[in-house]
């Protein structure tokens, strides 16, 4: 057996954790036991977890759900620890997979429905963060059918899908700096998607990310995204392509580090990421998106709720800073028990 093949439950033993991934991570072997693509996520979490736990299970979620449950009621998972992202690959879905294990009483990780939902919404989200007490940008949404206007806020704006995800759709051409530019982005976007989008202040300054452990919570030390190039067309922000072109990345050379930050605004991200962190109902663990200004300010762009937990996703050890990887992946375990043990 190859480490990141999954070790399945004994006929009288409970399973420790089943690992629930989507069905397109990886395929079945020979034996019908589901095997994560190798040097993908689900690769990595599974070799830690199976560093812990003597009986772990894979489980792809696919479009057959009786299926999917038979397999988890056989399975009596102390824990499911979920991994997915899409329902048939629809992003949008992605809490009704949360609210099938509540439904059937399964123990899982992560942030539940309600925070899943939440955290989608990039409108919603921050009108919840504010009334909690963090500074965010202001912004309106433009449903499918309304009149392109901007009601008044400054440009330049960022012009995002309301209900994106992973930076969908952000590119250079989503800041628009003219109503012009604001018509031709937003038509843009509803060519290519249904939903509303939003139109929010442009925050200059630096990406700072946080990543966050256990539900008391604990805020670990911020990370920051660093543009090397200093020429005119470098990009402003993290973009789609930034994010998913390792070529792009080098050509602006792009680099993630430990954030340099006075003490003032260090406590100012911690109050921060804890107000967000609890007002969006998320759990176990998350990465919190923020903007710095040059004058100090600490804006909220968006909360992940379920981030890539790939080993060195924002450089080596960076994503949940100080905390190794072999031990990241049972902490959200061990969390997510204590969590249920609690209520």
């Amino acid at each position: 057996m190859t480490k990141h093949q999954s070790r399945p439950a004994r006929n009288n033993q409970r399973c420790d954790v089943v690992m629930l991934v989507d069905a397109e991570t990886g395929e079945r072997n020979r034996s019908g036991r589901f095997v994560p693509d190798r040097g993908g996520m689900e690769q990595h979490v599974l070799e830690a977890l199976h560093a812990r736990y003597s009986r772990v299970t894979v489980v792809p979620f696919g479009p057959d759900i009786v299926a999917i449950l038979t397999e988890l009621r056989k399975l009596r998972p102390r824990i499911v620890f979920n991994l997915t992202e899409w329902v048939d690959g629809d992003r949008t879905l992605d809490h009704a997979i949360g609210g099938l294990l509540e439904m059937m009483k399964f123990r899982y990780t992560g942030t539940g429905p309600a925070g899943m939902q939440l955290c989608r919404d990039k409108a919603l989200s921050k009108q919840i963060a504010a009334a909690a007490g963090v500074d965010v940008p202001c912004c309106f949404t433009l449903g499918r059918g309304e009149r392109i206007e901007n009601p008044g806020l400054p440009f330049p704006l960022i012009v995002k899908p309301r209900y994106g995800d992973a930076s969908d759709e952000i590119a250079k051409a989503s800041l628009v700096r003219t109503p012009r530019e604001l018509r031709k982005r937003v038509r843009a976007l509803r060519s290519r998607r249904k939903g509303a989008v939003v139109c929010e202040e442009f925050i200059p300054g630096r990406d700072i990310y946080v990543g966050i452990i256990g539900n008391e919570p604990r805020v670990l030390a911020p990370t920051e995204m660093v543009i090397g190039s200093k020429k005119a067309s470098a990009p402003q922000f993290a973009t789609y392509r930034l994010k998913n072109d390792g070529r792009y990345r080098t050509k602006w050379r792009v680099r993630y580090r430990l954030a340099a930050l006075p003490k003032p605004v260090l406590r100012k991200i911690a109050d921060f990421s804890r107000k967000a962190f609890r007002a969006l109902q998320l759990r176990d663990y998350a990465r919190l998106d923020f903007r710095l200004t040059a004058e100090g300010r600490v804006v909220f762009i968006e909360a992940n709720p379920n981030p890539d937990l790939t080993p060195h996703t924002l450089g080596r050890n960076l994503c949940f800073v100080g905390i190794e990887y072999r031990n990241l992946i049972p902490r959200i375990v061990e969390t997510a028990r204590k969590r249920y043990r609690q209520r």
